[in-house]
């Protein structure tokens, strides 16, 4: 697959998709081209994808990995411009991401920010262009699998909000962006089996709806794609099926974790017990999980009102009389509209 460097557009959220797990290829998302300023990563010697405009590099444990990266200003005015080392993870919709997070998970044996030199601020005149060198010191010990961050160009005269702590939207108003890939190996021909873990099952809310909510953690240090999950609902004292849903085209980052967000279908429900049931696979892999979860009284008539608002049972009796109502006049108005024509 054809690599490009990712960009972020005007109020845009760049989303990286992984097609390949435990390979070296990094996928891509295109927006439009930012114009003002460019960033181009300046790839060292270890560079294994030589054609990609990422950086994708075979490290020695404990060396210091530099890292150059071209930043200028094609545009008539100053810029100020901040750039960022970011770790990539996963979002809640299920798709990994490059963008700045707190996000993290206890697998990882390190991470591309804990191993590289902090955020660079530069000022830039009209037409001038600087290369902002950061310093990434791999572990005496190395590390399994691959270390996925990035370093995200943003112009810090537009705040970038701060990421919440169980989610992972991002906008970028009145600002371009821009993000480079960072892919580390030790050991670059390793292989690894991609083990998944259901950490956690729970019902909250997303704004004033009720949903399950299930954290699926990637604990193995690779990036893979193809993600596609199939969950169900199943009331446990009837043993139906309440709802169902699907996500055809994820993927995860390395040692990272999304809240896969079920609703609850369509009808109304009854406070109790209920399993989830997820089918996930990615290629030939596949994974099964099955939890029990509560569903409160407060919730149930949390989704019950919900359901009730946006489906009204109708009332024909209503209509009957009104229908009545209607019939009665236009016999009236046709007996008193006759009568008076006789008169005539």
């Amino acid at each position: 697959m054809k690599c490009r460097r990712f960009k972020w557009g005007l109020f845009g959220l760049v989303v990286l998709l992984g097609l390949f797990g435990g390979w070296h290829g990094i996928a891509h998302a295109t927006t439009s081209k930012p114009t003002n300023f460019t960033a181009v990563p300046l790839l060292p010697k270890n560079q294994l994808t030589k054609q990609a405009d990422y950086y994708d590099l075979h490290v020695t444990p404990g060396t210091t990995q530099v890292l150059k990266l071209a930043v200028s200003n094609p545009g008539s005015t100053s810029r100020t411009l901040k750039v960022i080392p970011i770790n990539a993870t996963t979002a809640d919709a299920g798709n990994a991401v490059y963008i700045p997070s707190n996000r993290t998970d206890a697998s990882a044996q390190t991470t591309f920010t804990k191993m590289t030199t902090p955020a660079v601020t530069i000022t830039l005149a009209p037409h001038q262009g600087k290369t902002v060198t950061f310093r990434t010191k791999i572990p005496s010990g190395g590390f399994r699998g691959q270390v996925l961050g990035g370093l995200f160009v943003t112009d810090v005269k537009a705040t970038v909000p701060k990421p919440q702590k169980h989610s992972q939207n991002f906008r970028l108003d009145n600002r371009y962006a821009e993000v480079t890939a960072v892919s580390l190996w030790c050991h670059p021909k390793q292989v690894m089996p991609i083990h998944l873990k259901l950490a956690a099952v729970k019902v909250g809310l997303q704004g004033d709806q009720p949903m399950v909510f299930a954290k699926i953690r990637n604990l193995t240090p690779l990036l893979f794609g193809e993600l596609k999950i199939k969950a169900r609902v199943i009331q446990d004292q009837t043993g139906k099926q309440v709802t169902t849903q699907t996500l055809k085209a994820g993927s995860m980052a390395p040692n990272s974790w999304f809240n896969y967000g079920v609703t609850l279908g369509s009808k109304t429900l009854a406070a109790g017990r209920y399993t989830l049931k997820l089918h996930l696979t990615s290629g030939k892999r596949t994974w099964n999980f099955n939890q029990h979860f509560r569903l409160s009284a407060q919730r149930t008539r949390e989704h019950n009102t919900t359901v009730k608002a946006v489906k009204q049972p109708v009332n024909w009796w209503l209509w009957i009389i009104l229908a009545i109502l209607a019939l009665l006049l236009l016999i009236t108005g046709a007996y008193w509209l006759g009568k008076r024509r006789t008169r005539s």
